[in-house]
């Protein structure tokens, strides 16, 4: 059996870092689905994504509940929640008031 890190996507994995990671997975499993022509199959993507889960992710991922682990939308939805988006700072590092 071939090894799936040796794939061509081994790439694409998510180890639960932060939101910025989670929404970088979640395109690439996006990107690849189109370009294998399976954009429309979510369960195609549901099944791949849980492949390339690692550390916190799996773990997170093994917690959830069943009907977000075997719903492609709310598997996405979960993983947003669980990692939100961090938001990038000004070029100089600080966090400028809008006052």
């Amino acid at each position: 059996m071939a090894n799936t890190e040796e794939s061509p996507n081994a790439d694409i994995v998510f180890r639960g870092i932060n939101g910025n990671e989670c929404e970088a997975f979640i395109v690439a499993i996006r990107d690849l689905a189109f370009a294998k022509g399976k954009a429309e199959d979510r369960q195609w993507m549901l099944q791949y994504a849980t492949t390339r889960l690692r550390h916190k992710a799996l773990r997170w991922h093994a917690k959830l509940d069943p009907s977000a682990q075997n719903d492609w939308y709310l598997f996405v939805q979960a993983l947003f929640d669980e990692y939100p988006l961090v938001e990038e700072q000004d070029e100089v590092g600080i966090a400028t008031p809008v006052w």
